[in-house]
């Protein structure tokens, strides 16, 4: 037990402060023997199952501390949070040494609020999605995003005879892609960004932060560091497509009439032709 309690600490990260490996006392105290019969009492034996369990879980949170010190040595030196394990209905909760490490990374690396913590411990790095979210209240949404997904799920006529002639309606039919992002380039300006619009709200840009929605599964990344440099990585990635898109957003819902009919017009342009028609 000695030798396995060393391997899951071997850093030193969850020893509490007042605790001392090193440390012997000069004398035995002496105790009552009430006080000693209270504290056998107060003692519970674990199942081999609930040791095995309390086992993983002090090496996880060693491997988080891991972590903390490896992305901020400097705030992890001068870290006075207790890593004490709190139990909550029965469940381990997370340090609050881990919480600290938690609000760096949401600060600095990627998104990681801390209401995902506010519960029992989670079995992998939480993902929060940051895309479009297809559940939300379409009338709470920007009306660029809102037009962006009218387009491609076909709906949302209200939005049209809002903000179109009566002449024109994006017209149903397969889109060549290819196509559609020819003509945007062709038209310049902030224009050449309309097709990454289009990619965001069909959640396809490629990226795993803004693909990635409350309603599919996705891929499990544990508390280690090649899952932390792919996450900070793609979260690089997805503040680079928001900064693409962020100024034809804005400009969308200035100027809604325009830049609605300029998308629905160049929309229509990209419909495939079948073969047999050209």
């Amino acid at each position: 037990m000695c030798a396995s309690a060393c391997l899951a600490n071997s850093s030193g990260v969850l020893t509490h402060p007042f605790e001392s490996v090193t440390s012997t006392p000069s004398a035995f105290p002496v105790v009552s023997a009430t006080v000693t019969i209270q504290r056998l009492r107060s003692f519970r034996i674990h199942s081999a199952r609930e040791a095995v369990s309390q086992l993983a879980v002090w090496r996880e949170s060693s491997r988080i501390l891991h972590l903390y010190r490896r992305y901020f040595p400097q705030q992890f030196a001068h870290s006075i949070a207790s890593t004490r394990i709190p139990i909550q209905h029965h469940e381990p909760g997370y340090s609050e040494r881990e919480l600290e490490f938690f609000n760096l990374v949401d600060q600095r690396l990627f998104p990681l609020p801390e209401m995902l913590f506010d519960m029992e411990r989670l079995p992998s790095i939480p993902i929060y999605p940051q895309g479009v979210d297809w559940e939300d209240e379409r009338d709470n949404m920007r009306l660029s995003l809102r037009a962006a997904m009218a387009l491609v799920s076909d709906d949302d006529t209200m939005l049209w005879e809002a903000w179109l002639p009566a002449h024109l309606r994006p017209e149903p039919g397969e889109r060549d892609w290819d196509q559609l992002a020819e003509l945007c380039r062709h038209a310049r300006g902030l224009t050449v960004r309309f097709p990454l619009l289009l990619e965001l709200v069909a959640l396809d840009t490629g990226n795993m932060w803004l693909d990635t929605n409350w309603e599919c599964a996705w891929e499990e990344y544990p508390w280690e560091e090649t899952a932390m440099e792919y996450l900070r990585k793609e979260w690089r990635k997805a503040q680079h497509i928001f900064a693409q898109l962020n100024p034809l957003l804005d400009q969308m819902d200035k100027h809604p009439r325009y830049w609605l009919k300029r998308l629905v017009m160049l929309w229509n342009n990209a419909i495939k032709v079948p073969s047999t028609a050209r």
